[in-house]
């Protein structure tokens, strides 16, 4: 039968298979390896309702065990007490029926969680470290997979710029080519082959040639 609420699933599911249930197995190795990471997204509602515009959401995967939990972040005047809302514990990802994995998280991404549509904008540096030390998992962490990407814009003449282009500019640029490129990609490029802003009231840029030079178009002696 479904699960039913109370408690957790996994729980619910071994008192069916079993006459004498037992706590569901525990990796050890992943505990131990991954024991205490918490992996950080910020994310806002984007549910329409004007009274939900401001609210803001921190969604903490553990990696040791799978879970998540989400918190909403205090803003004053919002109408909305911060505190927790979701508890932690193995979510389903209602778009495929199964548990939320860690790559089904990332900036741009949307996802559903307490039938609230939330879409994360950003991650905390430990988040980002985390996924780039492990491309191979997360393609969208790897500069070169990103850098490959953009292999089709080799001779645009603001990717030969050596002064850099915008994060919204390149993706401006992508998308008239055909490029679909994901927030995650943009700050990966940013991390690995851009320039902080110079101001507040600039912006970070992405350098083209650093790029290109990332994918293998340029040789270093060329940039």
């Amino acid at each position: 039968p479904p699960h039913n609420g109370i408690g957790k699933a996994e729980d619910s599911l071994l008192n069916c298979t079993m006459i004498q249930p037992k706590p569901p197995k525990i990796d050890l190795e992943r505990m131990l390896v991954y024991g205490g990471d918490a992996l950080r997204f910020e994310c806002k509602m984007i549910n329409g309702e004007p009274e939900d515009e401001l609210r803001r959401l921190v969604i903490a995967f553990y990696p040791a065990d799978g879970e998540m939990a989400a918190f909403e972040v205090p803003i004053r005047n919002s109408g909305h007490m911060g505190g927790r809302f979701s508890e932690k514990r193995l979510l389903k990802n209602p778009d495929t029926g199964k548990y939320f994995t860690l790559s089904d998280l990332f900036v741009g991404q949307v996802i559903t969680i307490a039938a609230q549509p939330l879409q994360i904008v950003r991650a905390d540096e430990r988040c980002l470290q985390f996924l780039e030390a492990r491309p191979k998992e997360f393609p969208y962490a790897d500069p070169v997979v990103c850098s490959k990407r953009l292999v089709p814009l080799a001779e645009h003449p603001e990717m030969q710029d050596a002064d850099g282009l915008s994060p919204d500019r390149l993706k401006e640029i992508a998308f008239e080519a055909g490029i679909s490129m994901v927030d995650h990609e943009i700050i990966t490029l940013l991390r690995s082959c851009g320039i902080p802003a110079e101001s507040e009231s600039d912006q970070p840029k992405v350098i083209g040639p650093k790029v290109l030079e990332c994918a293998g178009v340029l040789q270093p002696a060329d940039s």
